[in-house]
């Protein structure tokens, strides 16, 4: 049986990993459009802050898997059960695993390609702004508020740089917090020194380092960043014959709609747990489960993929944030538990919790996740929950009464 891996992300390295563990005898060939070997790309901002070294990005590849860098795949053909390199080289395969990832957003600006602007989504971008900075501070403007744009911005201010986002909506996180919440954040922002400027955008830049905001404001800089936002890359598979939205349905199995062909990771739309629909949930351990689960199925052994919950925890600028599942709605039924240290925010519906917001001390991530995963009803201990201090003890003993 012959494998093809398009993408070395988390979730092509992870399905490699269980191919070659259930099926040693099988070919697995891989292709990355990057020049470097397979990397942890949620650890970027860490790099740029200079917490860790780049020789610690590295994911591991399995021995025996034909690990092509620097190859892109250009199409694929389903129907002659092979892919296309942009060398102009043909690939057979029994089966296939798209994990394509994501791409970021890119501005169309009258200054997006001058040298100071620059996006964050692989490891060229971080070495581009290393050699910019050379160790220099300044101000740096960030186009965009959400967890990447906040993690870079982060990183930035640790080495001394002034820090202004620019945000096209009326708050920070506006796809993770509700106001009251994202108001909580920008208060500590400004506490902090940094800038967020709320209902504008950037509309040119100028080779002097001058950024002009479409309400005319116009603010001097050293470096520009784009982060407002990463699209699945599925633009290579039009014509293919995939099931596309934003991006490639799968089915329970992370097959999809043409059999023999998987995909998995943050090009891929499947089942979010709370929203009942497909969906895109760009996560890293999303990616690793998903990977797993095609995998097994590319080797002959049946897997289901349960589904995700939409869910972010960073630390950025002193804050713990922890959001999951419907943290931003209203209803039906809402507990706020908030002190000057801290916003707790559960959302439940008929004693089943939908989702949260935990901005300050985090502990016990995981079983908080669990709760929202198993979506049972929790009206025993909603106020334990709401307050940030149910523990595991306590879950235990009543998750072996259920």
């Amino acid at each position: 049986m012959k494998h093809v891996i398009i993408g070395a992300g988390p979730a092509g390295v992870n399905a490699a990993a269980m191919l070659r563990q259930m099926n040693p005898q099988d070919a697995i060939i891989m292709f990355s459009g990057e020049n470097t070997p397979p990397y942890a790309k949620m650890v970027l901002p860490y790099l740029l802050a200079g917490v860790v070294e780049e020789k610690n990005l590295h994911l591991p590849i399995p021995e025996g898997v034909l690990l092509h860098t620097g190859r892109r795949v250009v199409r694929i053909d389903p129907q002659r059960q092979s892919v296309e390199t942009d060398d102009g080289k043909t690939v057979f395969y029994d089966r296939l695993l798209i994990a394509t990832g994501g791409v970021p957003e890119k501005p169309t600006i009258e200054g997006h390609a001058l040298p100071f602007v620059a996006t964050i989504r692989d490891l060229p971008d971080v070495r581009r702004i290393q050699e910019r900075l050379q160790g220099k501070t300044g101000h740096a403007v960030i186009a965009g508020a959400g967890p990447v744009s906040m993690e870079t911005g982060d990183a930035l201010h640790r080495l001394g740089m002034k820090i202004t986002f620019i945000v096209s909506s009326n708050r920070v996180f506006s796809m993770m917090l509700d106001r009251p919440a994202a108001a909580f954040v920008e208060d500590r922002l400004r506490q902090q020194g940094v800038d967020v400027l709320k209902g504008e955008d950037i509309a040119r830049i100028d080779a002097e380092g001058k950024v002009t905001l479409q309400s005319g404001t116009t603010i001097p800089c050293d470096l520009v960043i784009f982060g407002k936002g990463v699209n699945p890359c599925i633009h290579f598979l039009a014509g293919s014959g995939l099931a596309l939205r934003r991006g490639i349905l799968v089915d329970e199995y992370m097959e999809t709609n043409i059999p023999g062909v998987f995909a998995a990771g943050d090009a891929v739309e499947a089942r979010d747990l709370i929203a009942g629909e497909q969906r895109v949930n760009a996560l890293w351990p999303v990616a690793v489960e998903q990977g797993r689960v095609a995998a097994r199925n590319m080797a002959g052994v049946p897997a289901t993929y349960e589904g995700s919950v939409a869910r972010n925890i960073l630390r950025v600028f002193g804050l713990s944030i922890l959001v999951a599942g419907m943290g931003r709605a209203d209803g039906p039924d809402v507990r706020v538990f908030s002190g000057p240290d801290f916003y707790h925010k559960i959302v439940l519906d008929g004693g089943v919790l939908k989702g949260f917001i935990f901005i300050g001390e985090i502990r016990r991530e995981g079983l908080y996740r669990n709760l929202l995963q198993r979506q049972i009803d929790i009206t025993p201990f909603t106020d334990a929950v709401h307050k940030g201090n149910f523990n595991y003890s306590r879950y235990q003993r009543w998750a072996m009464r259920l």
